[in-house]
């Protein structure tokens, strides 16, 4: 009975030493995400290859400014060149900044 014990202890003693190596593994090795400063590094981030920021190379239509505003709606108008260029298209069209559908 005493050894059945001892193995038993021996047994449960292994379980949680390999149990708080693979923690420790875990936490050395798993990659941490990296910390996002600004929203717009995130949807840098997150938009597919051919999701162009800068100012388009002729001016916007109506039609296609509508688009670019609704496809860079998270955009600051600031840092996006595309989203500051379909706003002046649509001022200068007479759209006001709250027509929106």
């Amino acid at each position: 009975m005493e050894v059945a014990m001892e193995l038993f202890v021996l047994v449960g003693l292994l379980v949680l030493i390999s149990g708080l190596l693979a923690v420790i593994a875990g936490t050395v090795w798993w990659p941490l995400p990296s910390q996002v400063v600004d929203h717009d590094d995130l949807v840098r981030e997150i938009w597919p290859a051919g999701w162009p920021h800068e100012a388009p190379e002729r001016p916007f239509s109506v039609i296609e400014a509508r688009h670019a505003l609704r496809r860079h709606r998270p955009c600051n108008p600031d840092r996006c060149a595309r989203k500051a260029a379909a706003s002046r298209t649509l001022r200068a069209a007479g759209y006001a900044e709250s027509d929106r559908e």
